[in-house]
């Protein structure tokens, strides 16, 4: 791990905790898909071969397993849903939070918690993630769930309930999004549950609950009250993880939406500075940085890597003034031509992708696409060195991609779990398939030998025998 990611994990779970922290959020601790260097997952497994234990789950999900000491925390929902036989009624939607022990799978408790919808959910929500998608974030002696409706809830590691707040509703004045997606001549709704998973700064919670309220809010870690709020119409369809950039008085909140790029004060929620972008539909993947670059992904346009810091001066080159923004014409996919004026913050543009977060490793950045291509591209100039499907017909891919022992770990939905070598051409090292029925949405957690994979039924540890 590098001086600045290693900076940024102490920014993020200061003060020390007690529990060591494996894997203690979205995409692990530093949020970057990246395990240890110590890490050593098993390549090969089946129905039979290095599963060390599993067990079933209260319910489906799309959120990750976290690793917190000897623990590991997964996110669930039952009562309501297309996951399940009946479907349910929205009134009896639940969420579930669930502890095992990481070495030997025994459940050390549950706690469910209420969410009742006033009506049925889309059925883009149903169909494709469900309840239970936004992944878990603990300091080290508190988790913190994001549930929707349900708002967010703090536990601690031996299930006592410590709060739970609200996250409001979009106030009866407030304004349609500006960049919104029309199809057919029709306006889309972009609301398709929540999913976004919050991170941690200091002595607070952070959370994009554009879902609930359209806005991103900031929670005290230790009441769950607010403590500072930022609203926008065009957080409509962000369902994009805030990313902590930088650390201590120089971090800053890097928040994708539609039409642009946020950066704000962590502590205070002010905008330090916004980057229009081609954005117009929903936005998923979370951004990665390297602490020079913060770099963005998702909607319709180009990738962007971004310069975050709060005293960035642009200086004036041969051809111009460089602080001074560029405009180009660019066509979207409703066929709209529009002129974005290019920021001066943004160092290069390249290619894209939807649902998964890229993984950002040895100076390269690594893209799985949700309709199984693979994409390696320069963290340095966006350049990119490889750009084609992923051998071995991986289908829809949902997860995003973990990067341990110099291999990328790609879990699709339907179809097992791919092996690709890591150097950039996406050589296919391995195929693994268990015998689970369901979909498998969430991404892999990794820790020393031990693998975490979750389906719609069933968390498995995964370590060889």
């Amino acid at each position: 791990m590098s001086r600045s990611l290693s900076l940024l994990v102490i920014a993020l779970t200061a003060p020390l905790p007690a529990q060591v922290l494996h894997w203690a959020g979205f995409r692990g601790t530093a949020h970057n898909g990246v395990a240890s260097a110590q890490a050593r997952p098993p390549v090969k497994w089946s129905a039979e071969e290095n599963i060390a234990w599993k067990k079933e789950l209260p319910g489906p999900g799309s959120s990750s397993p976290i690793l917190v000491g000897d623990r590991v925390l997964v996110y669930c929902y039952s009562g309501y849903g297309d996951y399940l036989d009946d479907g349910g009624e929205p009134k009896n939607l639940m969420h579930h939070l669930v502890s095992f022990d990481r070495n030997t799978g025994e459940e050390k408790w549950t706690q469910a918690i209420a969410g009742p919808l006033e009506k049925a959910a889309r059925r883009m929500q149903l169909s494709q993630h469900g309840f239970a998608s936004p992944t878990p974030v603990c300091d080290g002696k508190t988790v913190f769930v994001y549930m929707g409706r349900a708002g967010v809830v703090a536990f601690d590691l031996d299930g006592k309930k410590l709060w739970q707040t609200d996250l409001g509703h979009p106030g009866a004045d407030s304004k349609a999004a500006t960049n919104r997606v029309s199809q057919r001549g029709q306006v889309l709704s972009l609301r398709w549950g929540a999913a976004a998973s919050p991170v941690l700064f200091e002595n607070l919670v952070i959370v994009n609950c554009a879902e609930e309220s359209n806005s991103i809010r900031a929670l005290n870690r230790k009441t769950g009250k607010l403590v500072w709020k930022r609203e926008s119409p065009n957080l409509e369809g962000s369902v994009t993880p805030p990313m902590v950039a930088g650390t201590g008085a120089d971090a800053v909140i890097v928040v994708t939406l539609a039409g642009e790029v946020w950066g704000l004060d962590p502590k205070t929620g002010a905008l330090l500075w916004t980057v229009e972008t081609e954005s117009r539909g929903g936005l998923s993947p979370m951004p990665v940085t390297d602490g020079k670059l913060v770099y963005v992904f998702g909607g319709s346009g180009k990738s962007k890597a971004i310069q975050f810091s709060r005293d960035f001066k642009a200086a004036k080159s041969d051809v111009g003034d460089a602080r001074k923004p560029t405009e180009k014409k660019t066509v979207t996919d409703a066929n709209e031509e529009i002129i974005v004026a290019k920021s001066p913050r943004v160092v290069w543009e390249s290619e894209n992708l939807g649902v998964p977060s890229p993984v950002l490793h040895g100076g390269q950045l690594f893209l799985v696409r949700s309709n199984g291509f693979g994409v390696c591209m320069s963290a340095k100039d966006g350049e990119v060195s490889h750009n084609a499907r992923l051998d071995g017909r991986t289908s829809s891919v949902y997860a995003s991609p973990v990067w341990a022992d110099g291999k990328l770990y790609v879990v699709s939905r339907k179809r097992g779990t791919f092996i690709y070598s890591a150097d950039g051409e996406f050589k296919l090292l391995g195929r693994n398939e268990l015998e689970d029925d369901s979909q498998f949405n969430a991404s892999p957690a990794i820790a020393g030998k031990q693998l975490f994979l979750r389906s719609d039924k069933v968390l498995y540890c995964i370590a060889k025998k």
